[in-house]
């Protein structure tokens, strides 16, 4: 055994020993293929040099010069080289910032500042057209308070942008309907706003503009029947057509022409009217209707034909402000604001009868242009007079002594103060290039989200 072991430790001895000598040779060797190495490229650069030189003595006199245009010429090269690069980068960027802005737009807002409301007390409120102008902001002093919500729309003039910030509250709901067809939902109160407003809106579409004041206001007293709720028919001022009494009481019938181009809608608000006293005889449902004058506020449809959004657009652009006729013809103009005030006092009013609504301080046209022109900084605009329209009414100013007496309601916010307001609105809407959300135009403190 030691034999054996004196033998393997010898053998062990010699494989290091001859492993070693291997080790050593081989770093030899590559020591001298490095200097090898050197000593060539050395001779090379020698060799490159002595070219050099003998080919720059016969160089021809201009090269220089050759060689300064060339230098320039990489320099222009250059120079449009990074002015592509920055308009690149540019145009990049501006991709950015709008996905930036519709990421922007996706994350969740807080929402308004919302007061508790026990079961007992807290409605469940249904507004027909509570995207629309007026009923987006009904709805939202109704959620303010506490309410549960819920909007029908068609979105044939309303827009979703006028609500979104309640999207995803819990006391909010939107349904798209559209009131022409029955609707079954549980409901307190209806607050009956659907139909379009606006000359060009139910003009566009006459036929579905008398269906919407007929069978959806049908279909909308059917289900307040059913679930015995509280109903608001909203009417118009329109129902006293071209007036011959002025102000306009609401004990005044009316002067309507029933084939105009404006019947569609004149002659569709005074059925709907019809409807809902005849409801109240025969099925005892509990309804208040209110006759709206001229409103007017943020959220108006920029290109609705109205007097005020005409008008104010006209003078943003420093465009010829419009008056059609002779510019006599007077309107009385209730910023939305009180409006909604009084369509809410009225829902919570026992008085059953109909009741006007609107601001009974009157202009003229002609007056309320040079108003708003007056009111918009570095406005050019001049004001040209345009073709009468058809059937327009000569004078129009609501008599609101039964809202004062019933309802203690009346108009507080000021033209001048509710103009200015207005034409924020629709300037941010002319600036407006890339949506976010947090250009929904409401007044009112925030929270977090529930």
């Amino acid at each position: 055994m030691i034999r054996q072991s004196l033998k393997f430790r010898k053998t062990i001895i010699i494989v290091s020993v001859l492993s070693l000598l291997i080790f050593i040779f081989l770093i030899l060797k590559q020591d001298k293929i490095k200097n090898y190495e050197l000593e060539r490229h050395q001779k090379i650069d020698n060799d490159f040099q002595d070219v050099g030189y003998r080919d720059f003595n016969h160089m021809p006199k201009n090269y220089e010069v050759n060689m300064e245009n060339r230098v320039k010429m990489d320099a222009e090269s250059n120079v449009n080289k990074d002015k592509e690069e920055l308009k690149e980068a540019k145009t990049r960027i501006e991709q950015l910032e709008k996905k930036i802005a519709i990421l922007e737009g996706r994350i969740p807002e807080k929402y308004p500042d919302v007061k508790y409301l026990g079961y007992k007390e807290r409605k469940r409120i249904l507004i027909t057209g509570g995207a629309g102008f007026v009923g987006s902001h009904l709805v939202d002093i109704l959620m303010i308070q506490g309410h549960e919500v819920i909007v029908v729309d068609n979105f044939f003039t309303g827009r979703k942008r006028n609500v979104e910030h309640w999207f995803g509250h819990r006391h909010f709901e939107m349904i798209h309907h559209d009131i022409v067809n029955p609707l079954y939902v549980e409901a307190d109160e209806i607050y009956h706003l659907a139909s379009p407003a606006s000359p060009p809106h139910y003009m566009q579409n006459p036929v579905k503009t008398i269906k919407t004041n007929t069978l959806g206001t049908i279909n909308m007293l059917g289900l307040a029947r059913r679930v015995g709720a509280k109903i608001l028919i909203a009417s118009t001022s329109e129902v006293y057509g071209d007036p011959m009494v002025h102000p306009q009481p609401e004990s005044y019938w009316g002067h309507v022409n029933p084939i105009g181009p404006r019947a569609c809608y004149d002659e569709g608000k005074r059925v709907a009217e019809t409807l809902a006293y005849s409801y109240a005889k025969q099925e005892n449902v509990s309804v208040r209707v209110a006759r709206i004058f001229n409103t007017y506020g943020p959220r108006m449809h920029v290109s609705d034909g109205r007097v005020v959004s005409n008008f104010v657009m006209q003078a943003l652009q420093n465009l010829t402000i419009t008056v059609y006729g002779n510019g006599k013809q007077t309107r009385s103009f209730c910023y939305v604001s009180d409006l909604v005030d009084g369509l809410i006092a009225l829902m919570a009013s026992s008085y059953t009868l109909p009741v006007n609504l609107g601001n009974p301080v009157e202009h003229t046209i002609e007056e309320f242009a040079v108003i708003i022109k007056n009111l918009v900084p570095g406005c050019r605009s001049t004001v040209a007079t345009g073709a009468a329209v058809e059937d327009d009414p000569q004078r129009r100013r609501p008599d609101i002594t039964l809202a004062n007496t019933h309802l203690k309601w009346k108009p507080k916010v000021s033209l001048e103060e509710g103009l200015q307001r207005t034409i924020e609105y629709f300037r941010e809407e002319l600036s407006r290039t890339t949506f976010y959300n947090n250009q929904t135009y409401i007044d009112v403190k925030v929270k977090n989200k529930h």
